[in-house]
């Protein structure tokens, strides 16, 4: 195979593709987007590649749209912030960032960000590769990001441009990373470049010539998702062991329910739990992580099938920002109550319990001196919104 960057280093191929889709409705709040989330997206947009002896098939396509520019920066150093590939995409400008989502003055919780939110926490382990989707924020593009081994220079993109793993230090480790957006329609082809020293890896399918790059075949990870409670816009989807601590807590309760929250690289995943209540009936539900400053995720959990019937709670949870001392939930009723945030995984989550037969109807965000920050009325019955202050 010819040399895409004109140099004698070897490489392994990796290519891997798919799509996502959906309903979605975007309600606007004081000049501030809230993306709704409540229909099904078939994840498993990308698969992890030859770096772990790995490849997503794809679909022939007749007729696709041009792939999109490179990313920059092209550096082996991050720039502000962490940020290590930033673009254009159809208008929509995005970057791709190492940063630490803890809260100030907790301990350090490293992650992938795009746009300074919608977070992956990863550790430096190389050979983790994942993606995700935004939705109606960026329609029809994909993220993607790979942790590469330290004898990775480089990455070549779709067989043209060339991508310099850039070295970046968070919560005092290294992660050497390549990223980059993609349109959904046109699954990206990676090269990765590596140097001679680095042991080559044995092909798993045949016909590939003994000279030439490996080439690494396995079936799609995962099929569209119909479930209409099922959420996509803003998870990641990882393949290869992130090595990501998780943190587990309680993070809202009362005499007759509870809502835990297990921060992963599989989101902020809440369970609802009413264990008096006959049957002891439980809700479970992912949303995107947010960061410190980034946009609040409100997550709808309820008991009720369903999920927009009055007949059962509903348990509402929400990853709050630094400043908030206090969350004010108002019910249909005229009926309020003060939630005080819990501190899990160095992170603040604020949580409570909307009874049967009511709905939540305003949501208002209080400091440390009982004055507003913010507060909406953008509510989800079940699925959740994300919502900046």
């Amino acid at each position: 195979m010819s040399d895409p960057l004109g140099e004698s280093a070897a490489a392994d191929v990796i290519s891997s593709g798919g799509e996502g889709f959906g309903e979605f409705v975007v309600t606007r709040w004081r000049g501030t987007s809230i993306r709704l989330r409540r229909a099904g997206v078939a994840v498993g947009l990308l698969a992890l590649g030859g770096l772990i002896a790995a490849l997503m098939l794809t679909r022939p396509a007749a007729s696709r749209a041009p792939a999109l520019p490179a990313p920059l920066p092209a550096s082996e150093s991050p720039g502000p912030g962490g940020i290590f590939a930033s673009g254009v995409a159809d208008g929509h400008a995005w970057r791709l960032a190492v940063q630490d989502i803890a809260d100030p003055g907790y301990s350090c919780v490293p992650a992938i960000t795009v746009d300074g939110t919608d977070a992956d926490p990863v550790s430096a382990t190389a050979g983790n590769y994942a993606d995700m989707a935004l939705g109606p924020a960026a329609p029809g593009i994909g993220f993607a990001f790979l942790q590469l081994p330290a004898q990775v220079r480089q990455v070549v993109l779709n067989g043209q441009e060339s991508l310099p793993a850039t070295t970046a230090t968070v919560c005092g480790q290294r992660y050497h990373v390549v990223g980059f957006a993609y349109r959904l329609a046109r699954p990206p082809q990676i090269t990765a470049v590596r140097r001679p020293d680095w042991p080559k890896l044995r092909a798993t399918t045949g016909g590939t010539p003994p000279d030439g790059p490996p080439v690494y075949q396995l079936p799609p990870t995962s099929q569209p998702v119909t479930d209409t409670i099922s959420q996509g816009d803003g998870i990641w989807t990882n393949v290869g062991s992130t090595g990501a601590e998780t943190a587990q807590g309680i993070v809202g309760s009362g005499p007759a329910w509870s809502i835990t929250v297990l921060l992963d690289a599989g989101g902020d995943c809440y369970n609802f739990a009413a264990p008096v209540s006959f049957g002891s009936p439980q809700m479970g539900s992912c949303g995107p992580i947010s960061t410190p400053d980034g946009a609040e995720t409100i997550i709808a959990l309820p008991l009720s099938y369903p999920p927009d019937a009055d007949n059962a709670a509903t348990g509402y949870a929400v990853q709050v920002s630094p400043v908030t001392a206090h969350l004010r939930a108002t019910a249909s009723d005229g009926s309020s109550q003060l939630v005080t945030p819990q501190v899990v995984g160095g992170r603040r989550y604020a949580a409570f319990e909307i009874g049967a037969s009511l709905r939540l109807e305003r949501l208002t965000w209080l400091d440390a001196a009982g004055r507003e920050i913010a507060s909406t009325t953008a509510l989800p019955r079940f699925g959740y919104t994300q919502f900046q202050p």
